[in-house]
């Protein structure tokens, strides 16, 4: 039985539903979390391969091998990695920032942004609590996956979509996540095959995937669903794809590691 990471954000969900009709989870145990807990049931061993954010991968490209070809990937706006402020309060002046426990390629990105689009240099912080509370007591928060699809809808705050911003700073996609390994990625090849198929399935599915979504209580409405599935979401990580990795890498390789002090991976 393979054991795989997987992650348990709405996101993912065209790529589970796809797996499942496919036949894509024979003799596979999908191991849930939050893409940091999938990152470190990587590192440790308790499962095989894994979904593991882009950063997480690539602090450990000593230890990690990346399975080609697909991954988690926006081309401009992605709806679910946000910076969220109160109203009135302007990102650049932002000077204590709020960051998700969840995650660590949105760390980066963030720290990216603030720099390079907004001149800002805000103090850093990775905190577990509600959405509210965060953006009581810092002046931004970043928020992933379907916290932020809920928060989207919060009254009396202002977002700033991340994978909007990274399009409009360097004119390429954004490379979430990727496939990844501990041992020689041609073993895993099978998967990538399964991964097509269920990629494949999903982009003549949505009325599917937005009605399963609904009935898991996704924390947006129907249009949302449809835009973020059909619109805002990308499975594969092609040419254009490949260099806006590389970016990322250049660009985060410049930031200070302290940032990641929480992260479990």
């Amino acid at each position: 039985m393979l054991r795989v990471g997987f992650i348990d954000y709405l996101n993912c969900l065209p790529l589970r539903l796809g797996l499942e009709e496919n036949g894509g989870l024979e003799g596979v145990e999908l191991v849930g979390g939050t893409p940091a807990e999938t990152n470190a049931a990587l590192l440790s061993g308790r499962v095989e391969l894994g979904l593991v954010s882009s950063a997480s991968w690539a602090r450990n490209r000593d230890r990690l091998r990346r399975v080609p070809g697909y991954g988690i990937t926006s081309d401009g706006p992605v709806m679910s990695v946000l910076l969220a402020t109160r109203e009135g309060m302007p990102l650049q002046e932002a000077h204590r920032v709020a960051l998700t426990s969840e995650s660590a390629t949105s760390h980066v990105l963030a720290r990216v942004v603030l720099d390079r689009v907004y001149g800002a240099s805000p103090s850093y912080e990775v905190i577990s609590t509600r959405p509210e509370r965060a953006l009581t007591e810092y002046d931004a928060g970043l928020f992933i996956g379907d916290t932020a699809l809920e928060v989207r809808h919060m009254a009396g705050i202002t977002v700033y979509d991340l994978g909007e911003l990274w399009r409009q700073l360097t004119g390429l996609p954004m490379v979430y996540a990727v496939w990844a390994s501990r041992r020689d990625p041609a073993l895993y090849g099978f998967w990538a095959d399964r991964i097509a198929r269920a990629v494949l399935w999903a982009e003549s599915n949505l009325d599917r995937i937005v009605a399963e979504a609904r009935r898991r209580g996704a924390p947006a409405t129907d249009g949302d669903l449809r835009k973020y599935f059909a619109e805002h979401l990308g499975y594969r990580v092609g040419v254009r794809e490949g260099e806006g990795l590389r970016r990322y890498l250049a660009e985060g390789g410049l930031l200070a590691s302290g940032i990641y002090g929480k992260v479990s991976a």
